[in-house]
């Protein structure tokens, strides 16, 4: 009685243990939150620095992703919402970042101008006394 016992317990439990382990794979996927809220701060933020001014494309691009994962969180689309969600808070990342750069690179050439004009006022004052800038 036991040899017959084992004989049907081993291809039982075998499809029980691979069920249950692929049932555990296919849960409801949870939503999310998180990264959702991760993107609408990082939106937020890029549209009160000076991304509006210098990198309105990626923050266009930003705020209509994470648009669109707010609409997939509300239809329980969850998957989506997450990489919509993580692509608006990259885009949002790299709007503000750009902005950043264009700004930066701007005050570089506000200042070159302020230097060739030193300069330039150093140049006149010295050939004024007679002596040439070393």
């Amino acid at each position: 009685m036991s040899g017959r016992w084992i004989r049907l317990r081993k291809p039982v439990g075998i499809p029980l243990v691979c069920g249950a382990l692929g049932l555990g794979g296919c849960s409801t996927a949870q939503p999310p939150t998180a990264i959702v809220s991760q993107a609408e701060l990082a939106v937020q933020q890029a549209g009160q620095s000076k991304a509006p001014e210098y990198a309105s494309r990626e923050l266009s691009m930003a705020r209509q992703k994470f648009d669109s994962a707010k609409r997939a969180m509300d239809a329980e689309r969850y998957e989506e919402a997450r990489r919509l969600a993580e692509q608006a808070l990259v885009d949002a990342q790299l709007a503000e970042m750009r902005a950043e750069a264009e700004s930066v690179k701007q005050a570089a050439q506000e200042l070159r101008k302020a230097i060739e004009s030193l300069r330039a006022e150093a140049d006149r004052a010295a050939l004024n006394r007679g002596t040439p800038r070393a």
